[in-house]
C-alpha cells in the first residue's frame, strides 16, 4: 500500500495526530516514513472521526485556514447521485476557498472538510469514487452545511438560516443537491460565489445588504440621500461588480437594507473584523502564496451510541429512589431506545464498573431485557460524599472504546444527584476528556432536593462546565424530590422516565424518527374519584401502532376496568389486551393500526390520597410524514442571570413538516419552576407564546418556521425551571409551503436573482393547509443562580419594522410599527418618542424635531399606526422611534424610515431616469411598508390624477344617461302620436265585419285565424282599401237584426224568490260571428279593461237551444248598454262583463232548479261595472216572467232563420269543421263535461 494512493501530507498528518490525539497516537505516526503515517491512519481510522462531528463552536480559523467544517448529506438524496454530488462538492469548495481568500485579503481559506454520508446509503461506495478510506462515525448533531432537496422559495441556491442578531453566528447553510450535480465548471464557480455571500452571514453574523423585490421593509430601490434619485438598493464597487459584502467605503448607511436595520448602519466589513476570527488582530496575512487547497474526509453515519452512567451510593437507598432508577432504566432500554442503537450501563460510587457492555439493540433477541435488568437490585452503602464522577466518565469511555467506531460522537447520560460532583482538579480532567474524545455528557439530576421556598443551584452549577465542554445543544434534566415520608411519588418515576427519553432524543439526530413521541401525559391523584377519564388525539403524523400505559406506585392502585373508546364510538374491552410489566410499574395496552381522531379512556383509580396514577400515550413518528420540533436557546447549557440586562435569554423553536417549515403554527412554551413554595404547594407555571413575525427583535425573518420570544426576566428567581414546548396545527390555520415547479435550468443555476435569502419575510408563492398534528417537546431544565434586580432594569425591545408612508394629496405621513413591549417583548411600554431629522445620523442619535401625537403603546405583537402632517418639501426626511418604560429604561433606536415630500408642482418636472441595472418591475418605488415614495406624473400625484379622472368620468356618465332618457321619451311620444292618428282615421270608417264558418276575412293578403283561436290585435284598416259593401253591414241594419233575433229567441223569464231571473231553455237561431270594427264610446264607468281576453266564437248547431243570459235584467236595461267585447279580456272576467258569452251550464228543459254545485246568478253577484250604473231604478225592458213555475210554457222549436252569409274569402285555405256539441237523448244540451271547450266569441277590435 503506497502513500501515493492517499493525498495526505506526512507533516500535516503528524501534526494532526499530535494536536487532536496525543494520548492515542502510536510511535510510528511520529516517524517521517509515509508508510507509517498511512498505517497509523488506517489503524486509528475510528479515532480520526472524533473531529468529524463538531458543533459550531468547534469550527475554528487556525493560521488562516478553517478546520472542522462539517458537511452532511440528507438521507432523502438518492445514492445514485453520489458521484456527481461528491465531485461537485469538491469543486465548489475549492472555488469557495479561493473566493474566501480573495475577499478577506488572504486572511481566511479552507483547510479541512469532513463530509458525512447518510446511514441509509449502502456501504459499497465504489460508485462514489471517494479515493479515500471510508470510516464510520456517530451522526452529527448539527452540521454547518447541509446538502438537501430544493427549498420551496430559494430552490437549490445556498441560503443561511439566521435566528440571532448582528454579529452572532447563524444556524446552518442549506445547499440544493441539484446545484452540485451540474457538470458545468461555470455553474460551480457561480455556486462558490453564492456560497461565499451566505458564509459571511453564517460565520460572521452579517445580513443581506441588498433589497428584495416585493419586500415592504427592504425594497429593491431607494432614493439617494444626495441626488434624491432612485438607485439600486445594493452594494457595488466603482467597477460595478457585485461583492458579497460591503467595505467601509462602499457602505451606505441610509440604504434600507436588513443589515443596516439590524446592525445600526455599521458596514459589514467592520462587523467581520470584530468577529472571533479576526478580532484582536487575529489571523493576519501570513500565507502570501495563495489560498489553501482543502482536504476532504468522508465518513458514514453510524448508529447512535449511549452509555448510562448511574450513581450507586447510599443516598439512592432513601424513599425507594434506587427502585425508581432501575424501573426507569428498564423502560428506556426496553421500550424507548431505537433498534440499531448501542447501549452500555455503568455504575459508579467511589469506583466505577461496567454492568452491561456496549450492545446493539433489536426487537428480536432478549438483548433489551438483559440490558434493562443489569442494574443491581440494591444500591451500595458508599456515602454520597465519596462518589467519583470522574471514575464513572472514564469507565464510560472504556466501554465505548470496545467498539470499532470509538467514543467520538457518543452520548454519556450521567444520572446523579449532582451534589459534590468533583473537585476543581477532577473537573478540569473531565473537561479535557470530553473535549479530546469528542463525547457529549447529558446530566440527569435525580433527585434534586430543595427545602420549600428555597432554591439549590449548587448541583447544576457543579456540572455546568461539563455541559459547556460538550458543545452546543447539550442540556441538563432535573427530577425534583417529591418524596413523602419513606416513599417517593409515582410522579417522580414518570419524570425520571421522561428525562431519560428526552436525553436520548436530544443526543440523536434532530430529525430522528425512531424514538417515541409522547402524545398524552396526565397525572390523576388518588382518593378523589373512582374513575379517571380523559382523551387524546391521534393524527397522520404518528405511526400506526400506539401504546396506552398506566403507571402506578402499587399494582393494587389500578382497578380492573381500563376502557378505551375509538373516534368512531366503538368501546374496546381491554381486559384481554392488558399487559403488565412489574419491573417498570406499568400496565399497557398496545393498539395496532389505531384509528385517527380523538380517543377517550377511563381507568379505575384506587390509589391512596398521597399517591395517584399517571396515564401516558406514546407512538412512533410516521415514516411517511415527519413533523419535527427543535427547541434551543441563545445560551444553551449556561445558567441564566436575570440581573444582567445585556444578556437576555431568547427561546427558539423550529417547526417543520418534512423538509418544509410550518407557517402560522401555534407554539407555546411552558416554564414551570420546580419544587414547592413556603406553603408546600407547587409554583404557578408561566406560558410563553412564540411568534414567527419577522419584527427583527427577537424574530429575524418571518416565514422561516422559527418561532422565538424573550424569556420573562422579571419573573425568574433563583431555582430550576422545567421548559416544555407544545406546537400544534393551530386549529387548521397552519400552512406549509407547496413545492414550486422549477425547470432544469433554474435548478442548475440556482434560480433567478429575485430568489435570494432573506428579506423581512420569506414570501411563498403557494401554501396549503397542514394536516393536523400536536407535538410536545421537553427542552430540559433552566437554572437561575442569581436574584433579579429589585428595580426594573430591562428596557423595551427595539422597533425594527418602522415604515413611513406619504399621502401626497393631503401631505400627511402615516407611520406603522409593531408594539415592542415593556421588558423586552413582555408587557406594555409607557410611551414612545419619535424624531424627524434632516440626516440619517441625526435620526439615529434621536436628535431632531419631536413628532407629536404618538399613540399609547400597545401589547406585543399588535401593530400601531399614527398620522401627522409634514411641511418640509423637496428634502429627505429621516424618522426614528423608540419605546420607554415606566422605569425610564429606553429601548434601542429603531430602523430609520426615509421619505421625500415633494413641493406642490408649479411647472411640470423633468422626466425621471432610472439606472440601467434597476429591476424592470421596480420602475416605481414600492409603497406599503417601504420607506420611499411614488413617482409623480406631470407634476401631479397618482392620487390627484385618480380623483380628477373620477370626477370627469362621472360627469360624462351623467350626460350620457340624460341623453338616453331624452331619446327614449321622444320615441315614446312619437309612437303615441302615431297610434292616436291611426285611431282617428279608423273612427270615420267604423263597420262590423261578419265572419262565416269561423273564418275571419279582413284582407285578401292577411293571414286567416281559426274561430277558436285567440283573437289578436290587427293593424288598422288602410283607408285605401275599405271593406266592400258585400263584406259588411251597416250599423243600423246589424242593430235591427240583433234586436229582432234577441227578442224572438229569448225565453220567458221566471221570477225566483231571491229576485233572480230564471229562463227556460229554447232553441235559438245562431248569431252571426260578428267582428266589431272601429271604435265606440262608452260611459266612463263602462270603459273596457285592457287586461281581459276576448271571448271565443260561439257557433252552436241550429238544432240546439241557446242557453239563457245568466245575469238579471234590471228594469230599464238595454242591450245597447251591454258592456262591449274588448281584446284582452280573460275568460273569467268575460263571464262577468259580457252579455254575449257564458260558460255556466243551465238545467235542461223541464228539470228542477240548479244543482247544488251550480247556483243561479244573484243580484249581489252583479259585476261592478253593471251594478254601479244599472240599478233597479232603471225602466224594465222585458216583461216579467210569471211567478208560478207551473205556468212555464214549453216553447216549441222554431223555424231556423239563416244568418246573412258573407262572401267566401279569396284565396285557398283549409275548411274549418263546424263545432257540433253533443246533446242528450231528450234533445237538451249536454252536460258541461260533454260540451267540451266553453264557447267564446271571436271579437277583434280593428
Amino acid at each position: 500500500m503506497g502513500i501515493d494512493r492517499y493525498p495526505w501530507n506526512v507533516h500535516f498528518a503528524s501534526a494532526y495526530y499530535k494536536k487532536y490525539c496525543p494520548e492515542q497516537v502510536p510511535e510510528q505516526v511520529l516517524k517521517k516514513d509515509g508508510t507509517g503515517v498511512v498505517a497509523a491512519a488506517l489503524h486509528n481510522a475510528a479515532l480520526s472521526s472524533r473531529v468529524a462531528f463538531t458543533s459550531a463552536q468547534d469550527l475554528k480559523l487556525v493560521d488562516n485556514g478553517y478546520e472542522g467544517l462539517m458537511v452532511s448529506i440528507d438521507a432523502d438524496i438518492p445514492q445514485e447521485q453520489c458521484k456527481r454530488i461528491i465531485h461537485g462538492l469538491k469543486t465548489v469548495l475549492r472555488e469557495f476557498s479561493s473566493e474566501l481568500h480573495s475577499s478577506t485579503g488572504g486572511r481566511a481559506s479552507l483547510r479541512q472538510v469532513t463530509v458525512a454520508l447518510p446511514r441509509s446509503w449502502r456501504s459499497d461506495f465504489s460508485s462514489c469514487s471517494l479515493m479515500q478510506p471510508l470510516t464510520t462515525a456517530a451522526p452529527p448533531i448539527r452540521s454547518h452545511i447541509s446538502i438537501s432537496k430544493p427549498h420551496p422559495v430559494f430552490g437549490n441556491r445556498p441560503w443561511a438560516q439566521q435566528t440571532q442578531g448582528c454579529g452572532k453566528p447563524g444556524d446552518k447553510i442549506q445547499l440544493g443537491a441539484d446545484l452540485l450535480s451540474s457538470a458545468s465548471n461555470d455553474t460551480h464557480s457561480y455556486t462558490a460565489r453564492l456560497l461565499l455571500a451566505e458564509w459571511a452571514k453564517f460565520r460572521w453574523g452579517v445580513f443581506e445588504e441588498q433589497g428584495h423585490y416585493g419586500d415592504a421593509l427592504y425594497p429593491p430601490l431607494y432614493r439617494d440621500p444626495t441626488t434624491h434619485r432612485l438607485r439600486p438598493n445594493e452594494c457595488t464597487d466603482p467597477l460595478q461588480t457585485q461583492t458579497p459584502f460591503c467595505t467601509s467605503k462602499q457602505h451606505v448607511p441610509e440604504a434600507p437594507t436588513k443589515h443596516n436595520a439590524l446592525c445600526g448602519g455599521r458596514p459589514a466589513w467592520d462587523i467581520i473584523m470584530q468577529s472571533q476570527d479576526f478580532a484582536n488582530e487575529g489571523n493576519l496575512v501570513h500565507n502570501l502564496t495563495g489560498h489553501l487547497a482543502p482536504s476532504f474526509r468522508f465518513v458514514q453515519e453510524s448508529a447512535p451510541r449511549f452509555v448510562l452512567a448511574v450513581e450507586d451510593t447510599a443516598i439512592m437507598n432513601m424513599q425507594r429512589r434506587w427502585e425508581f432508577v432501575r424501573k426507569a432504566v428498564r423502560r428506556v432500554a426496553v421500550y424507548d431506545i431505537p433498534d440499531g442503537a448501542h447501549v452500555a450501563l455503568v455504575v459508579f460510587n467511589s469506583v466505577a464498573r461496567t454492568v452491561a457492555p456496549l450492545s446493539k439493540m433489536d426487537s428480536v433477541s432478549d438483548v433489551r431485557q438483559r440490558v434493562g435488568s443489569s442494574l443491581p437490585r440494591n444500591p451500595s452503602t458508599v456515602p454520597e460524599s465519596h462518589k467519583c464522577v470522574l471514575c464513572g466518565l472514564q469507565e464510560a469511555l472504556r466501554a465505548l472504546d470496545s467498539d470499532s467506531v470509538g467514543a467520538a460522537g457518543a452520548n454519556i447520560i450521567l444520572i446523579t444527584t449532582g451534589a459534590g460532583a468533583a473537585t476543581h482538579h477532577q473537573m478540569d480532567e473531565m473537561i479535557r476528556l470530553v473535549e479530546s474524545r469528542r463525547v457529549r455528557v447529558t446530566p440527569v439530576l435525580y433527585p434534586l432536593t430543595e427545602r420549600p421556598g428555597t432554591a439549590s443551584t449548587s448541583a447544576s452549577q457543579s456540572l455546568e462546565p461539563l455541559v459547556l465542554a460538550s458543545g452546543g445543544g447539550t442540556r441538563t434534566f432535573t427530577v425534583m424530590d417529591e418524596g413523602v415520608g419513606n416513599d417517593s411519588k409515582v410522579s417522580m418515576l414518570v419524570a425520571l422516565m421522561d428525562a431519560l427519553l428526552a436525553a436520548v432524543r436530544v443526543s440523536g439526530p434532530v430529525d430522528a424518527v425512531d424514538t417515541p413521541v409522547i402524545v398524552e401525559s396526565t397525572a390523576y391523584p388518588g382518593g378523589i374519584a373512582s374513575m379517571s377519564s380523559g382523551s387524546f388525539s391521534l393524527d397522520d403524523s404518528l405511526g400506526p401502532d400506539v401504546r396506552f400505559s398506566v403507571y402506578y406506585y402499587d399494582l393494587n392502585h389500578v382497578g380492573n376496568a381500563i376502557q378505551l373508546t375509538t373516534p368512531s364510538g366503538q368501546v374496546m374491552s381491554s381486559v384481554n389486551m392488558q399487559e403488565e410489566d412489574g419491573d417498570a410499574n406499568v400496565i399497557f395496552v398496545n393498539i395496532p393500526k389505531a384509528e385517527r381522531g380523538v380517543w377517550r379512556y377511563k381507568v379505575e383509580n384506587r390509589a391512596d390520597s398521597h399517591q395517584g396514577l399517571h396515564v401516558q400515550v406514546a407512538a412512533l413518528p410516521s415514516k411517511n410524514r415527519n413533523v419535527n420540533v427543535r427547541v434551543w436557546t441563545n445560551n444553551d447549557g449556561a445558567e441564566l442571570n436575570p440581573a444582567n440586562p445585556a444578556q437576555p435569554t431568547i427561546l427558539f423553536a423550529k417547526v417543520r413538516d418534512g423538509d418544509y417549515p410550518v407557517l402560522n403554527a401555534h407554539v407555546v412554551a411552558k416554564l414551570q419552576r420546580l419544587g414547592t413554595n413556603t406553603t408546600g404547594s407547587g409554583y404557578k407555571p408561566t406560558f410563553i407564546e412564540l411568534f414567527d413575525n419577522g419584527v427583527g427583535d427577537p424574530d429575524i425573518t418571518a416565514g422561516d418556521g422559527v418561532y422565538s420570544r424573550y424569556l420573562p426576566q422579571m419573573q425568574l428567581f433563583p431555582g430550576h425551571y422545567e421548559l416544555t414546548v407544545t406546537a400544534t396545527h393551530n386549529n387548521g390555520l397552519a400552512k406549509v409551503p407547496a413545492i414550486d415547479t422549477l425547470g432544469r435550468r433554474a435548478r442548475m443555476e440556482g434560480d433567478h436573482e429575485a430568489r435570494k435569502c432573506c428579506g423581512s419575510a420569506i414570501a411563498y408563492k403557494h401554501v396549503k393547509p397542514v394536516a393536523p398534528f400536536t407535538r410536545q417537546v421537553p427542552y430540559g431544565v433552566l437554572s437561575v443562580a442569581h436574584d433579579a434586580s429589585e428595580r426594573d432594569i430591562f428596557p423595551p425591545s427595539r422597533v425594527l419594522d418602522l415604515r413611513a408612508q406619504l399621502n401626497e394629496t393631503t401631505r400627511r405621513v402615516t407611520l406603522k410599527w409593531t408594539a415592542p413591549g415593556d421588558d423586552y417583548d413582555w408587557g406594555r411600554a409607557n410611551f414612545y418618542e419619535a424624531v424627524m431629522a434632516s440626516s440619517w445620523s441625526q435620526a439615529k442619535a434621536m436628535d431632531g424635531e419631536q413628532i407629536p401625537g404618538l399613540p399609547t403603546p400597545n401589547t406585543v405583537p399588535t401593530e400601531q399606526v399614527m398620522t401627522f402632517e409634514v411641511t418640509k418639501y423637496d428634502q429627505m426626511i429621516y424618522i426614528a422611534l423608540r419605546a420607554i418604560d415606566s422605569a425610564g429604561n429606553r429601548g434601542g433606536v429603531s430602523n430609520v424610515a426615509t421619505l421625500l415630500v415633494p413641493q406642490p408642482p408649479t411647472t411640470p418636472p423633468p422626466p425621471m431616469t432610472f439606472p440601467p441595472n434597476a429591476h424592470p418591475s421596480a420602475s416605481t418605488e414600492p409603497r406599503g411598508r417601504g420607506v420611499t415614495q411614488p413617482i409623480r406624473l406631470a407634476g401631479l400625484a397618482l392620487e390627484d390624477i385618480a380623483v380628477i379622472g373620477g370626477v370627469v368620468g362621472g360627469f360624462i356618465v351623467i350626460i350620457a344617461i340624460f341623453a338616453i332618457v331624452c331619446v327614449l321619451h321622444l320615441k315614446r311620444r312619437r309612437k303615441h302620436s302615431s297610434k292616436k292618428e291611426a285611431a282617428n282615421r279608423v273612427e270615420t270608417n267604423r263597420n262590423v265585419m261578419v265572419k262565416s264558418n269561423s273564418a275571419v276575412v279582413i284582407d285578401h293578403e292577411e293571414s286567416h285565424d281559426s274561430a277558436d283561436s285567440t283573437v289578436k290585435d290587427v293593424e288598422p284598416i288602410k283607408p285605401a282599401r275599405p271593406l266592400s259593401p258585400v263584406q259588411s253591414w251597416a250599423a243600423s241594419k246589424l242593430l235591427a237584426e240583433h234586436e229582432r233575433r234577441f227578442s224572438v229567441t229569448s225565453g220567458p223569464a221566471i221570477a225566483q224568490p231571491n229576485h233572480a231571473m230564471e229562463y227556460s231553455a229554447s232553441m235559438h237561431d245562431p248569431f252571426p260571428d260578428v267582428t266589431l270594427t272601429g271604435t265606440h264610446s262608452y260611459p266612463s264607468s263602462q270603459t273596457p279593461s285592457t287586461t281581459h281576453s276576448d271571448p271565443p266564437a260561439y257557433q252552436p248547431s241550429f238544432t240546439e237551444g241557446y242557453a239563457p243570459y245568466p245575469y238579471q235584467y234590471a228594469p230599464g236595461y238595454s242591450h245597447e248598454d251591454l258592456p262591449p267585447y274588448t281584446p284582452g279580456l280573460s275568460s273569467q272576467s268575460s263571464q262577468a262583463s259580457t252579455a254575449y258569452a257564458h260558460e255556466v251550464p243551465q238545467p235542461a228543459m223541464g228539470e228542477g232548479p240548479y244543482p247544488n254545485d251550480i247556483q243561479p246568478f244573484h243580484s249581489n253577484d252583479m259585476p261592478a261595472f253593471v251594478s254601479d250604473n244599472y240599478n233597479s231604478a232603471q225602466a224594465a225592458m222585458y216583461a216579467p216572467y210569471p211567478d208560478n213555475p207551473n205556468l212555464r210554457p214549453m216553447i216549441p222549436a222554431r223555424t231556423k232563420v239563416p244568418p246573412p252569409v258573407a262572401p267566401k274569402p279569396q284565396g285557398s285555405r283549409a275548411p274549418v269543421p263546424p263545432v257540433v256539441p253533443t246533446t242528450s237523448s231528450n234533445g237538451a244540451m249536454g252536460s258541461p263535461s260533454s260540451m267540451g271547450e266553453p264557447k267564446r266569441r271571436n271579437v277583434t277590435q280593428v
